[in-house]
């Protein structure tokens, strides 16, 4: 997976937008031209989105620049074999998630499996106000497979997660109780059966999380830890999200976990970006 050329996208955007702009200027300025001084003044109203678009296509550009001879190397494990992942928000004008191993190797990316063109505009505006409509969101490995998926619904009051295996069968649920998670995350976790495998409980500032079944076995917890040296140009050397998995998990369980994961730090980025 060339997983580098999601940070071209930002400013390959930036120019169709440019090239909008610049149409409608064109346009106004052909069927409303400006016949008085203050007329013409009015017109610097279209420098300030020219200007915001330059910005965000020189800032992706040179960010993109940066990263796209980057080689990082695929991990040579399979998702659910792993007990750790660290997880790096992605730059890309879509919601994403990038899934390393703890020594750099890449593991794959989460994002929305498909978005519908009318949402492209709320992320101008808002990079959260996607939360507000169900999507589907995927697992795909460095080698293009997809590994798990699940189906967001639901907003204010309650989010419910449909979590399907790679066969696409439903193994499970994730309901969580929305108005509460601005401070305390707190949600239950069950499988194909509708029985509780699992009670989730966060912090909704920091995200930290440890957490034990009923048996009081830990499936999985979360810390900031160190990520190669090599790449402090693109990332942080230090506190970075790092996720401890259980190795005693059964497959089914780690999608299930993995899903609600997932979902919990794309809702971080989103309320950061706030």
């Amino acid at each position: 997976m060339l997983w580098w050329l999601t940070f071209k996208l930002p400013y390959t955007l930036g120019y169709v937008f440019l090239g909008f702009i610049i149409l409608v200027i064109i346009g106004w300025t052909l069927f409303n031209t400006p016949k008085t001084t203050g007329e013409w003044l009015e017109m610097l109203f279209f420098l300030f989105p020219l200007g915001l678009v330059f910005a965000i296509i020189f800032s992706s550009r040179s960010h993109y620049n940066k990263v796209k001879d980057i080689d990082f190397p695929n991990s040579k494990q399979r998702l659910l074999d792993l007990n750790h992942v660290v997880i790096k928000k992605d730059v890309g004008f879509t919601p994403r998630l990038l899934f390393f191993e703890k020594d750099g190797n890449f593991i794959g990316i989460m994002k929305p499996l498909e978005i519908p063109w009318w949402m492209f505009p709320f992320r101008i505006f808002n990079e959260s106000l996607h939360e507000l409509f169900p999507l589907t969101y995927g697992f795909i490995s460095h080698d293009e497979e997809t590994q798990f998926t699940f189906r967001k619904t639901g907003w204010l009051k309650q989010v419910k997660l449909t979590i399907f295996d790679r066969e696409n069968q439903d193994i499970g649920t994730y309901i969580q109780e929305e108005l509460k998670a601005l401070f305390r995350i707190k949600g239950k976790l069950y499988n194909e059966k509708d029985e509780e495998v699992l009670s989730i409980e966060a912090s909704g500032f920091s995200g930290d999380f440890r957490w034990k079944d009923e048996e009081g076995k830990q499936w999985a917890y979360f810390y900031n830890g160190k990520f190669p040296h090599e790449y402090k140009n693109i990332f942080r050397d230090t506190h970075n999200d790092i996720v401890e998995l259980s190795d005693t998990l059964s497959k089914q369980d780690k999608v299930r976990l993995l899903a609600v994961i997932g979902y919990l730090f794309m809702a971080r980025v989103n309320s950061k970006a706030q």
